[in-house]
């Protein structure tokens, strides 16, 4: 019986992480990745003191600011709280 119970529950989360693993995000393109990379890259050659963690989350702001920019009709507003 308790190997009956574990199977089924190994069978159940199989079938669940196979699903979720199918499932990609909607906002990542592997073209905004690379734009991501490209853009990590550059900032990192140029500045030796800026940190990878610092690199990604500059350019990710950057491109998708750029994406918003494009698909609004209006000036867009700044990702941060407004005061």
């Amino acid at each position: 019986m308790k190997r009956l119970m574990a199977t089924i529950g190994l069978s159940g989360a199989l079938l669940m992480g196979g699903f979720a693993a199918a499932i990609e995000p909607a906002n990542r393109s592997p073209a905004a990745k690379r734009q991501i990379l490209e853009c990590m890259t550059r900032r990192m050659s140029a500045d030796r003191a800026i940190s990878y963690n610092e690199a990604m989350k500059a350019c990710k702001d950057r491109v998708l600011v750029g994406k918003l920019a494009l698909t609004s009709n209006g000036p867009t507003e700044p990702a941060g709280k407004s005061h």
